[in-house]
Parts: C-alpha cells; sequence; structure tokens
C-alpha cells in the first residue's frame, strides 16, 4: 500500500509470506512484516524499515484518519537493489 499526504509518501511492501492451515479453505498465506519506505518530499530522503503487519494496519489507519490518501497497492516484495534489511 501507498499512503500519501502533503509532506511523505508512505510505502509498505509485503516481506514475509506465510502459508497457514485455514478450516474453511485448507490453506491461506498471511502476510506478516512489511518494508516501510517513507519519501520526504521537502528534501529528497528516504528512510527504510521493517514492522509486522499489526502495525502497520495500525499506521495505515492512523495516517488515514489524519488526511493521507491511498495513491497506490504495491503487491509484490521491494527490490533487493534498493533495500535489503539486515539478518540477525
Amino acid at each position: 500500500m501507498q499512503v500519501t499526504n502533503s509532506a511523505t509518501v508512505v510505502d509498505y511492501f509485503p516481506e514475509a509470506f506465510v502459508a497457514e492451515a485455514d478450516d474453511t479453505k485448507g490453506m491461506k498465506v498471511t502476510i506478516k512484516r512489511f518494508i516501510k519506505r517513507v519519501y520526504f518530499r521537502a528534501n529528497g530522503m528516504k528512510s527504510y524499515s521493517v514492522i509486522v503487519a499489526t502495525d502497520a494496519k495500525n499506521e495505515w489507519q492512523s495516517r488515514i484518519a489524519k488526511g493521507a490518501i491511498v495513491t497506490n497497492f504495491n503487491t509484490d516484495k521491494m527490490d533487493r537493489s534498493e533495500y535489503m534489511p539486515l539478518m540477525c
């Protein structure tokens, strides 16, 4: 998802796809983590972080409630040439 306001453009890219058992469908795929990219319009800087799905949902609701609009839906993972988080 991409959420835009007057100061920032925030992209959320799905990162961790997990297959889970489902009583109705048998198997479903859920997203557990997102890579969040914040683009600051004033200076062109970018900030990256990895967040869990529940935090992403809360941020979407908060930003939209404050007047931001949804401008795109990111359904693919972010290109690894742009950002690759470190593994612990």
